[in-house]
């Protein structure tokens, strides 16, 4: 069985997590272990994202900058088994409303910027694609018009993204979600498994298969091997606030890392000094016939 290890942000937007996990299994990957990288919720800005937009047309797939990038080093094979759930967002035009207040209380909250949505069903080995409609009428009239070229060619159907949102925290999407874990975990050595903005996790029952986590910061990663005590932290702060506990501050403030790891500056993601330095403190969750000896 493979270790898994979960990768959060400590602030919501631009943490590194992607960077940080993409290095990190690189280097296990040059230690001669078997990676897999699980991004289960994946959420990208169309109009930042001219790349992942001609992929999406090309692949017939919505998928975003992150996953694209773990896809073109090898670490993702099935995007929908890596990435079961990918949502795109588009900015709306500031014309269409009233104040800067409420346009910036929308553009901050993905769910009325949501413009398509992909789901992947395990069992089915299908992907379903959407369209929430209710968003487009805030949107400029090139963005509406490459929504709909964009729906039209992934032959996306109309829903809500209310409706989208209660399917996405219902326990049939959380086993779904299960059932792609476990089938990234066969044959392989380490899943790294990265979670969305500051969310402890991607969804709540992943912690139970947690091995170990990493919350990274601009510049730095903390490092926490303790699993359990994450899902203490994470249950009493979950019961005490909701949903807006479960966030890695909690954990952040409630629990001291095994150890840290600095990330410096690189202007491309790699393997680099500290990703090796991360993969051979933590090869003690790795079954040791698995291992290769260190370089």
């Amino acid at each position: 069985m493979a270790a898994v290890i979960l990768v959060a942000g400590l602030v919501p937007f631009d943490s590194g997590k992607t960077w940080f996990t993409l290095g990190a299994a690189l280097a296990a990957r040059e230690r001669g272990l078997r990676v897999g990288v699980f991004k289960p919720v994946a959420a990208h800005n169309l109009w930042y994202s001219p790349r992942a937009v001609r992929r999406s047309l090309e692949l017939k797939l919505l998928v975003g900058n992150d996953v694209l990038l773990y896809h073109e080093k090898g670490l993702v094979e099935d995007i929908g088994v890596s990435n079961p759930v990918a949502v795109a967002t588009a900015p709306p035009d500031p014309s269409a409303y009233a104040s800067v207040g409420d346009y910036m209380r929308d553009f901050e909250d993905v769910g009325r910027i949501a413009v398509l949505s992909r789901v992947y069903a395990f069992d089915e080995r299908a992907h379903s694609h959407y369209v929430h409609a209710e968003n487009l009428r805030k949107m400029s009239a090139r963005v509406r018009r490459l929504v709909e070229k964009m729906g039209s060619a992934l032959g996306a159907a109309p829903r809500s993204f209310a409706g989208l949102s209660a399917y996405l925290t219902s326990n049939e999407v959380a086993a779904n979600l299960d059932k792609c874990l476990r089938e990234l975990e066969r044959g392989r050595d380490l899943v790294f498994v990265e979670s969305f903005n500051d969310a402890v996790a991607p969804y709540g029952a992943l912690l139970e298969s947690v091995d170990a986590a990493v919350i990274v910061a601009p510049g730095k990663a903390y490092v926490y091997l303790d699993a359990r005590k994450l899902r203490e932290v994470s249950r009493k702060a979950f019961e005490r606030w909701g949903w807006a506990g479960f966030r890695t501050s909690y954990v952040f403030d409630s629990l001291k890392p095994d150890f840290s790891v600095e990330t410096g500056f690189a202007a491309k993601p790699s393997a680099r000094k500290p990703h090796r330095e991360f993969i051979d403190k933590i090869a003690s969750l790795v079954a040791p016939s698995k291992r290769s000896s260190p370089e």
